[in-house]
């Protein structure tokens, strides 16, 4: 994204210390009149997200609601993430697979929520944050979660929403790359058959 162009007005809002309402409404009503259209657009509003360290409380249900609206409802196939998508979308929020801010991760797993079908290359992304902030101490969710050791009730909570979406999409069945990582958190252990199964 170091690259990107940004025209007129996102070039001067991209370059403000603090979003504010005011810079919504610009936005809204100058820059993404129709929501975001394009891959583009997209890449545009996560520049902006980036390049100003102080935003208003409105920004974050913004930035969200217009990000998962683009990826989730407007591209192909809509209501669901496939692959390619999948794969975009860890590419634009992640540094080396890991998330390290707050509303990006919580633009995955509000994107993990509302998709009817999501590959496990998603799931394993959103699980491997867990395990890295547990492991590693690593990403945005460690510095959440707290440094405690062990699975904690928010983990839980986290691991609990992505386990939602694999049964919208795929019913009960685990791939083994899911059971891998969920055995590596945690999860499984100790679970009869699971070992076996994802062996």
């Amino acid at each position: 994204m170091g690259e990107l162009r940004l025209s007129y007005p996102a070039c001067v809002i991209a370059g403000k210390m603090r979003l504010t309402t005011d810079d919504i409404g610009i936005l809204r009503e100058h820059v993404f009149v129709q929501g975001l259209t394009s891959s583009q657009d997209a890449v545009i509003l996560l520049a902006i997200n980036s390049s100003c360290s102080e935003k208003c409380p409105e920004w974050h249900h913004y930035f969200i609601d217009t990000m998962t609206d683009f990826i989730v409802r407007t591209c192909y196939p809509q209501g669901a993430m496939d692959e390619w998508n999948a794969d975009w979308l860890i590419a634009m929020i992640s540094t080396r697979g890991v998330v390290n801010s707050r509303i990006e991760l919580d633009l995955l797993f509000h994107i993990i929520d509302l998709s009817t079908h999501i590959p496990d290359s998603l799931s394993i992304f959103a699980l491997e944050q867990i395990r890295v902030a547990m492991t590693e101490e690593v990403g945005i969710w460690a510095g959440l979660r707290g440094r405690q050791h062990g699975l904690q009730k928010a983990d839980i909570l986290l691991i609990t929403r992505v386990m939602s979406a694999i049964a919208r999409s795929r019913g009960s069945h685990l791939t083994a790359r899911e059971r891998r990582m969920l055995d590596q958190i945690g999860i499984l252990t100790g679970l009869p058959g699971d070992h076996v199964a994802a062996a």
